[in-house]
């Protein structure tokens, strides 16, 4: 499919998105590599693996779990159109990929014949984090990885775990991770990541002198594979009641069924049959999109750093089935962490519900890069939303008349919910901001039961979606040609159903005329975008329709003019 250019958005669409923070240079090559192949492009794809192979050749002092977790990823997608680049390269690319394995193999090496040891003002100090991130940070983590590598080593790892053990935090760092966690309220953490927690070890102590040895008892949950070895360390750990499950696979099912035999017990289990395998890692095929992986927003913590964790669907894009944003002193807020249930119940395509330095949640005006996209990604197939969670094209039914009438049966039964939830005494002896949210609430509620409401929130729901996707286009180039490959069939019938002559009609009017599909149109013109047509008709009408996100209402509104 020919990509053309895209043109540049209006002003008023460049106001609709957040900027996230830049991504590592390692993944911005794994995607200019990917763009390349994909838009099949071989000698710009053999300039970019070279330039990949000589900068990991120059990090004299060795690669980070990051940038090799990036530079796996690069492999995997060689070998995946390994015929096409031998095809329509010169002979050296295959000297450069025996070359990337071989760096990769020696830092192998390197690294796990001497784990490094993370003590804790050491990593601190790298952070470099003013008190309230710090606070913040601990307060939303939702994982806490002790070691970087694993011994397990599992081909479908969802974290691309790096092979044998690299580094680990102190005896005394882990200790005093725990104990900041617990002392900032945070009590439903995992202890695992990109290793197995059964890995961690500083000298004679293990994770269960760690646990031991805590002040209160753990509140925290513990995965693991059961590491070879380890299998006395798991008894232990389960005498000790500590809230544990083992992620069981192909490889440790048999062990796992030989220890519950030994100790007469069954061990709680996650991904127990094949049915729940969601393939990752080195199983990614790159050519397709997939189920997010991940069911958590938060903080995590390793001894490379901290970073932050947003959910996306799995591809070639994020294969990790989630997005990393690092943790820096620049990090202006972090994300209100949701978790399991909560985290499905997130609307990915809505503001995020953030907390900054005045400790207050807030829902952002704008979207993150890595939320645009997830919607450019959701082509609204059941497959790709779990149980639970709403996917776009959910959301856009709520705009038709039936579920408008289904509100207005509602109001009786929402009336007692609010007054459960802000009324428990008397409304005289509510305080004047409390009277104010509840009659906000329920005037948003009676308020979206009118036809003309729900039209208007259509439009600024549609408005404000495209304008997100324009202003991407124009800051991503690399990442649209991705997403436009990965999309590739769905824009074709796309353009095929709604470019025919009986279709041209003002967009304003398409999205509400009796006989189209809102969704599908959405679809139309957000897919357009990746392939440089129909600016203009969205600028027109984004321009026309300013939107935001009232978190209040929970439903987009207009932007009222100052003038």
């Amino acid at each position: 499919m020919k990509q053309n250019k895209p043109k540049a958005p209006s002003t008023s669409l460049k106001t609709t998105i957040f900027s996230d923070c830049p991504d590592s240079f390692f993944e911005e090559k794994k995607n200019d590599f990917l763009a390349a192949v994909y838009a099949h492009n071989a000698s710009r794809a053999e300039i970019i693996y070279e330039l990949i192979s000589k900068t990991a050749e120059k990090k004299a002092d060795g690669l980070g779990e990051t940038d090799e977790k990036y530079l796996r990823q690069i492999q995997v997608a060689f070998k995946q159109f390994k015929p096409f680049l031998l095809a329509h390269c010169s002979n050296k690319i295959l000297d450069t990929y025996q070359k990337l394995q071989s760096i990769i193999r020696k830092n192998v090496r390197e690294q796990s014949a001497h784990p490094g040891v993370v003590a804790y003002d050491n990593w601190r100090t790298s952070l470099h984090l003013l008190p309230w991130q710090e606070k913040l940070l601990f307060t939303n983590a939702i994982t806490f990885q002790m070691t970087s590598g694993c011994s397990n080593y599992c081909r479908r790892c969802n974290e691309w775990a790096l092979p044998k053990i690299r580094s680990h935090f102190s005896k005394d760092a882990t200790k005093t991770i725990l104990k900041k966690l617990t002392t900032s309220g945070n009590t439903n953490l995992a202890l695992y990541g990109a290793s197995d927690p059964l890995d961690w070890a500083d000298g004679s102590n293990d994770i269960g002198d760690i646990l031991s040895g805590l002040d209160a008892p753990p509140a925290f949950s513990l995965l693991t594979k059961i590491p070879r070895g380890k299998e006395a360390l798991l008894k232990t750990l389960l005498k000790m009641n500590i809230n544990l499950s083992v992620s069981q696979t192909d490889r440790n099912r048999k062990r796992i069924h030989a220890l519950e035999a030994q100790i007469n017990k069954i061990i709680p289990k996650q991904h127990a049959s094949k049915e729940l395998l969601i393939p990752a890692g080195l199983d990614e095929d790159f050519i397709s999109v997939k189920p997010s992986i991940t069911d958590g927003y938060g903080t995590e913590i390793t001894p490379e750093g901290a970073c932050i964790i947003i959910p996306t669907f799995t591809s070639g894009l994020h294969p990790f089935g989630h997005k990393k944003l690092s943790v820096t002193r620049e990090t202006p807020f972090f994300p209100v962490k949701k978790i399991g249930r909560q985290a499905l119940l997130v609307d990915y395509f809505k503001p995020l519900e953030v907390i900054g330095q005045e400790k207050k949640p807030f829902f952002l005006s704008k979207l993150l890069d890595v939320q645009v996209e997830n919607i450019l990604l959701d082509n609204g197939s059941d497959a790709l939303t779990p149980p639970g969670m709403r996917s776009l094209r959910e959301y856009f039914s709520i705009f038709e008349d039936t579920p408008r009438r289904q509100r207005k049966k509602m109001i009786p039964s929402v009336m007692r919910h609010l007054k459960k939830e802000f009324l428990p005494d008397e409304y005289g002896t509510l305080d004047a901001d409390k009277k104010q949210l509840y009659g906000k609430k329920l005037a948003a509620h009676l308020e979206f039961c009118n036809r003309s409401v729900v039209a208007e929130s259509k439009r600024c729901a549609l408005s404000f979606f495209l304008a997100a996707v324009a202003c991407f286009v124009e800051r991503h180039p690399v990442k649209t040609g991705i997403i436009a490959f990965l999309l590739g069939e769905e824009i074709t019938l796309l353009q095929k159903k709604y470019s025919s002559p009986a279709a041209q009609h003002p967009l304003v009017s398409q999205f509400f005329y009796s006989q189209t599909n809102p969704w599908e149109l959405f679809r139309f013109y957000a897919t357009a975008l990746l392939i440089g047509r129909h600016e203009k008709s969205i600028s027109d009408f984004t321009t026309a329709c300013p939107s935001k996100y009232d978190a209040l209402a929970d439903r987009f509104v207009p932007v009222i003019s100052q003038s």
